[in-house]
């Protein structure tokens, strides 16, 4: 898994601190190997000291899976705006963007998508977990094979996206040797293939009468 990087504890940055801890712990121990206690041992506090921040270890939990939603979607609109505002070059490059994050921080993913605590119980969760949907419903609503709501494409798309990803994390993409980023390339690589079969789709509806 990759290394997570550490923000120097002051005074005044526990809130940080602890969620680094927690990263921290979710890479070595996984998303239930660890408790609030632990993670303020990790920070260097004392046991106390997490709840001057947090209710309990879900609310840390839930603060550091929002954090990690609100950086998958800064990740995600710089994939917008490196593809030059053609549709299909935006939804490759936001699946390949979003393996990328995967891969660059595989516990703060886990942490984001199996951390076990109830996600509609946190809204500052729930809003960071919508950015980044409403994004991708944006840039597939663009596609010219979209004529009505974008939901159900913007859904493909994540999954897409989330399925090379979580492959990829884990160890079990076969993809070939040789690429620069080879999770990222085969992500976009499915997404011109599903691409390619709504334009044929949509083809075949337009040439049926009536």
């Amino acid at each position: 898994m990759a290394s997570i990087g550490k923000r120097p504890y002051h005074h005044g940055d526990l809130r940080n601190a602890l969620i680094d801890a927690t990263l921290a712990l979710v890479d070595e121990k996984g998303i239930d190997g660890f408790t609030m206690t632990d993670a303020a041992r990790r920070a260097g506090v004392s046991g106390a000291a997490p709840y001057r921040h947090f209710a309990d270890r879900n609310a840390l939990v839930a603060t550091a899976s929002a954090e990690g939603f609100a950086a998958l979607h800064q990740v995600l609109l710089a994939a917008v705006q490196a593809s030059a505002g053609d549709p299909a070059a935006v939804a490759a490059e936001l699946a390949a963007h979003y393996v990328k994050f995967a891969e660059a921080s595989a516990a703060r993913f886990a942490l984001m998508f199996s951390s076990g605590i109830d996600k509609a119980a946190y809204p500052e969760l729930m809003s960071a977990i919508t950015q980044p949907q409403v994004l991708l419903e944006d840039a597939v609503r663009a596609l010219p094979a979209v004529t009505g709501p974008a939901g159900k494409e913007a859904s493909a798309l994540w999954s897409i996206a989330h399925g090379v990803a979580t492959l990829a994390v884990n160890g079990l993409l076969d993809v070939p040797e040789g690429r620069e980023s080879r999770a990222s390339d085969a992500a976009k690589d499915i997404v011109r293939t599903w691409l390619t079969g709504l334009n044929q789709t949509r083809a075949g509806r337009t040439m049926i009468p009536g």
